[in-house]
């Protein structure tokens, strides 16, 4: 691959190993640490009902042993006993094992994150154990407001799918799941066909080639399961509003949005700077700073790889929630063919800015390549993102927002005090 010092993440170099592995390494001589993460195309949208959270709980149980490491504290101190780190992370299409040490301690890393996938001990009092540990996470992510008010908007947006559930499934599901479950799923999941290794550091390509031939070359193993996406976003308004006494209402408004490999990315994420991202955008300007309706205010967009949905967030006190609403609503209608070259501009800046902050140091580089090239099956360079956000014109920007501010679709999840949902529900139709 390129080797211009554009940006960090431009000079890797890419090889499929002979068992079907791909393994993505960023050679920077002048690091002291190294990063290596393990990326598998696998997730919850690919659960079934009955195994709903299967994915997260494998997640789990891999740092429970191995053959080498047997405990849970002998991982957490082979890593952690070198000034390492070592965690791992479930999404909806997504799963990564990753590790950060420093760059003498390659070769110990690489052996401990190639043992979680390769060979996990799954001992059976552990699986109960951890079975607790996991619905207890569950009940803590529904106490806590603004994670529940995500879940909410996920599922009036994917209704009855596993887009729309939450990742670590549902008390039901936890507790039916057995350790045969999980090793079949390890089985269909976890395959050198699905894996991409992502190494960033001073250890040349080759040497990290060597370093992952040794752990991981005579892994065998057959394609992964069934990839194939159902649809499931739901079109339509909807107020959802869930009663809980607390001080702050959380709001939540979403509607459609794109896929990851859209055209349109690159003009909604620049949308996406202008409308609310940042403490400069309209949403947080107009709504915090002038309005003073809400502490925080903020849209995103989340993309997944046949679908997506763009939202606005914001947690305000009960009172003001309708005209925060009714506010939000109006920033969106006056949005279309209101944005001006200036903004454009310094939205424009502000995603450069990100993207050299983001990719600086070498976990970056690793979540860079490694999310591509398992999601995608190639790497964008920085340079042609670059050059995608550079040829978003006015006209783009103003064909994105009608395409995605439709009032038809809009979706709003409420959190708070509230015994009814009808004042939202009117606000909503008047949009």
């Amino acid at each position: 691959m390129s080797t211009a010092n554009q940006s960090p993440v431009d000079s890797y170099e890419l090889t499929r190993l002979d068992n079907g592995i791909r393994v993505v390494s960023a050679t920077h001589p002048h690091t002291r640490g190294v990063s290596l993460a393990i990326y598998f195309a696998s997730g919850s949208r690919y659960e079934s009902n009955a195994t709903a959270g299967i994915s997260h709980y494998v997640e789990h149980m891999l740092f429970k042993g191995t053959k080498k490491w047997p405990t849970a504290r002998d991982i957490s101190e082979a890593v952690e006993g070198v000034g390492g780190n070592i965690n791992a992370s479930t999404g909806k299409e997504i799963v990564n094992y990753w590790v950060r040490v420093p760059a003498s301690k390659f070769d110990l890393a690489a052996e401990v994150v190639c043992s979680l996938v390769r060979e996990p001990i799954l001992d059976q009092a552990e699986f109960e154990k951890e079975r607790k540990v996991i619905l207890e996470e569950l009940d803590m992510t529904r106490d806590d407001p603004q994670s529940r008010i995500s879940m909410l908007a996920e599922e009036i947006t994917f209704p009855g799918h596993p887009l729309g559930r939450d990742v670590g499934g549902t008390s039901d599901s936890l507790q039916s799941l057995t350790r045969d479950d999980l090793v079949r799923h390890i089985a269909d999941e976890y395959s050198p066909s699905s894996a991409v290794v992502s190494v960033a550091g001073p250890a040349s390509h080759s040497d990290v080639l060597e370093v992952i031939e040794r752990f991981l070359g005579e892994w065998a193993g057959g394609a992964s399961g069934n990839r194939e996406g159902t649809p499931g976003l739901a079109t339509g308004q909807t107020v959802t509003v869930e009663h809980r006494a607390i001080e702050q209402a959380n709001i939540c408004l979403t509607m459609p949005g794109i896929a990851y490999e859209d055209p349109d990315r690159w003009t909604l994420a620049l949308l996406n700077v202008i409308l609310g991202d940042g403490m400069s955008s309209r949403l947080f300007q107009r709504i915090r700073e002038e309005l003073a309706l809400a502490y925080a205010v903020q849209s995103f967009s989340h993309s997944h790889s046949d679908q997506g949905f763009y939202g606005v967030y914001a947690g305000v006190s009960p009172e003001s929630a309708p005209g925060a609403i009714d506010a939000i609503l109006e920033e969106l209608r006056r949005f279309r063919g209101s944005v001006t070259a200036d903004e454009l501009t310094r939205s424009r800046e502000y995603l450069k800015g990100r993207l050299v902050l983001g990719t600086e140091d070498t976990g970056g580089v690793v979540s860079w390549t490694g999310r591509q090239e398992a999601l995608m099956g190639r790497i964008l360079t920085v340079a042609e993102v670059l050059e995608n956000f550079e040829a978003v014109a006015l006209e783009d920007i103003n064909r994105v927002a009608e395409r995605i501010f439709d009032p038809r679709n809009y979706r709003l999840a409420v959190l708070g005090p509230f015994e009814s949902g009808d004042e939202f529900e009117s606000r909503l139709a008047a949009a």
